[in-house]
Order: C-alpha cells, then structure tokens, then sequence
C-alpha cells in the first residue's frame, strides 16, 4: 500500500460551503463584513419552517434572518443569521483555549493587507495590534493581524505565502541545514 490518499475518498465531503454565525443585530454585522472586510453579500432571506425544530433543534416557532456573504469563490461562505431567540445575556464567543471555533481567517493579498486594516480602523473596528509578519516553520512568512466582529467573534485577516513561495522557502531550508550540517563535520 502507497500511502498516497486518493483525490477524493468515496463518500467524504467537500471543502467547507458555509459557516453560520449567530449574530445580536444583523445591521450591525451587514457592514463590518460587506464594507469592512469587502465580502460580497449573495442572499438574504427569512428562515423558519416545520422542519427547523427537527432540523436545528430550535423551539417550535423559531425563525431568522440569513444573509450570506462569498469572497471571490463560492467555496467557504459566511450566514449571518439574527434569530428570535433571545440570547443568554452572559453568552459570549469562544476565545483561545476554549473549545470550539474561536476564529474565523481571512486571506487577503499580501499588498492589500494594510488597506483591509486601515479600513477597518477608519470604521471604528478595535484591531488587535497592526499587520505584522511572522515566520512559520517549514512553511514561510505569513502576515496578519486580528479583531473583532460587532459580537466578538474574532476575525484573523491573513496574508499567505503561495505554494511556490512555500516551496522556495522550505528549499532554502534545506540547504542551509545541509550547509550547516556539512560544516559542523569540517
């Protein structure tokens, strides 16, 4: 047996279509997203049906608001969705160390990063710290600051290395580990 996994495993799933974030107030969210971070929104619709208390496991009556938003693809979608519940007054998002999601990441392009944060800035949106660059090992360079959305969910906007680039760096690697390797012997 090769080890080598195949293209797609027979009955698995695909890349992530959507992530559904509840959210307090849905115009407060429609421009941190739309507007802050550029995202494109694709639908809006009300929710709610017999089959949302099987479904969701919600109360009898429930319904909500979507709207969807979709970078440049339509592969990894954000619904923010308002329902009529009301919200635990102490219910806050997950942070580092909680289990659960804590952070939603953005990719942007390595020279449009800076703009993404003064954007934002100009908003009103509290960042972290500004973009900043760190070095990841055996992958390269990475850029990226953090905030937060209207309910608190952490938001990390990121500027990636392309494959190439990550091959380059991991190459450069080597060979210094192969230069340093051979002048330890000498």
């Amino acid at each position: 047996m090769s080890g080598a996994r195949p293209e797609r495993l027979p009955g698995s799933v695909g890349e992530i279509h959507h992530v559904a974030i509840s959210v307090r107030d849905l115009e407060r969210s429609i421009p941190f997203y739309r507007d802050g971070l550029g995202l494109r929104m694709t639908l809006e619709a009300k929710v709610g049906n017999d089959t949302m208390p099987e479904r969701l496991r919600v109360p009898e009556g429930t319904t909500g608001r979507i709207v969807y938003f979709q970078g440049p693809t339509r592969i990894g979608q954000i619904e923010l969705i308002q329902w009529n519940l009301p919200a635990p007054p102490d219910s806050r998002p997950k942070r580092p160390g909680d289990p659960g999601v804590f952070a939603l990441s953005m990719p942007v392009p390595a020279d449009e990063i800076h703009i993404v944060y003064e954007r934002l800035v100009a908003m009103g949106v509290e960042c972290y710290a500004p973009p900043a660059t760190s070095v990841i090992d055996d992958y390269g360079p990475i850029t990226m600051f953090m905030c937060e959305d209207p309910d608190g969910i952490q938001i990390e906007v990121i500027s990636l290395p392309s494959t190439e680039e990550v091959r380059a760096f991991r190459a450069a690697r080597r060979a210094k580990a192969a230069q340093d390797g051979g002048q330890e012997r000498s």
